[in-house]
């Protein structure tokens, strides 16, 4: 797999801009936590297939039909495996606009744009502190029993974490750059945790930046696609060698996806999750999976205060009629 990766990476070698009508946000502080070299102070027990890992992986931008089209097209090996392990179901945006800030403070906290406040790009800052994923798993199982890993694509999406929440992650590490380097700091997260039980989120721009400089309908909006998956591929190489496969629940989705015909996302709510999670029986919204990954590590979410919004994927799938994507309704003819 890993001599693979080179010849992914060359295809995307040059670089389109990213979307300019997209924030920077404000420059990331530096990591709060996993600095080189340094030991963690409190181990805590290794995970096991009643005590599993999770892991969040966030494709920005990637539309749900290109997704299937890749699958179909057999570009896409890693998620397949995924999807055979688990399953792929729909996941769909609503509530705030379909843009990369909102759609990952919900994908972040599990909760609405009225309690985060964040509803577009220019709209909502930080999510309020004590209120992500790695908060409410630190909060249940104690500080240091579980450790918590961030790295992002985007500073901005680095900058939804209130300060007090990043020095609680173990490893933060946000900032504006493409897969080639963010898959290497997402391995090196796993290494320095692969003793220790832990939560990942991470975040790859490369669909969303070359759906944006390139349209959705291009070639290389499609490798950036590639290259996610090659990076997947990796990160469960890594699994299966350190034995921590079958005890990782991984969770693959978009936070939006691409307006069919063009480079931008203005109305593209179709998301989607790929899990080897075998409990995920059905599709939702963004906000079901960060409670779905909450829950099926062992919070109860009924103690969670505020609530979340969504609820877990799990229990009696969704009976086939209502799974069906609704049909497309036919163009009056002029």
């Amino acid at each position: 797999m890993h001599r693979l990766l080179p010849l992914v990476f060359l295809s995307l070698a040059v670089l389109c801009p990213s979307c300019a009508a997209e924030p920077a946000g404000p420059a990331p502080k530096p990591p709060a936590g996993g600095q080189p070299g340094e030991k963690p102070k409190d181990p805590a027990p290794a995970a096991s297939a009643e005590r599993p890992n999770a892991i969040l992986i966030s494709w920005d931008g990637l539309s749900r039909e290109v997704v299937r089209e890749l699958l179909k097209a057999e570009r896409l090996p890693n998620l397949a495996a995924l999807i055979k392990a688990g399953s792929f179901q729909e996941i769909t945006v609503k509530g705030h606009e379909t843009e990369t800030r909102p759609g990952h403070a919900e994908m972040l906290t599990g909760l609405s744009a009225d309690v985060t406040g964040v509803r577009s790009n220019s709209e909502g800052g930080e999510v309020p502190e004590g209120t992500t994923i790695f908060d409410r798993l630190k909060a249940a199982m104690g500080k240091d029993r579980i450790a918590t890993i961030m790295v992002t694509g985007k500073a901005y999406v680095g900058s939804l974490v209130p300060d007090g929440s990043r020095k609680a992650i173990d490893t933060f590490d946000a900032g504006s750059r493409y897969a080639a380097t963010v898959g290497p700091l997402a391995l090196a997260a796993l290494e320095r945790y692969k003793g220790r039980r832990f939560a990942a989120f991470f975040h790859f721009l490369d669909p969303d930046s070359y759906g944006h400089g390139s349209g959705r309908d291009s070639e290389q909006y499609r490798k950036a696609a590639v290259t996610c998956d090659a990076w997947l591929g990796a990160m469960v190489e890594f699994l299966k060698k350190q034995k921590l496969e079958d005890s990782t629940l991984v969770y693959v989705m978009a936070d939006h996806g691409m307006d069919e015909g063009g480079r931008q996302h203005y109305n593209a709510p179709d998301s989607w999750l790929a899990t080897n999670d075998k409990e995920v029986t059905r599709g939702g919204t963004i906000a079901d999976v960060p409670a779905t990954l909450l829950a099926r590590l062992g919070v109860d979410l009924a103690k969670l205060k505020p609530a979340l919004l969504g609820k877990p994927l799990t229990g009696k799938p969704a009976p086939a009629e209502e799974k069906k994507a609704p049909e497309a309704k036919p163009k009056p003819v002029k």
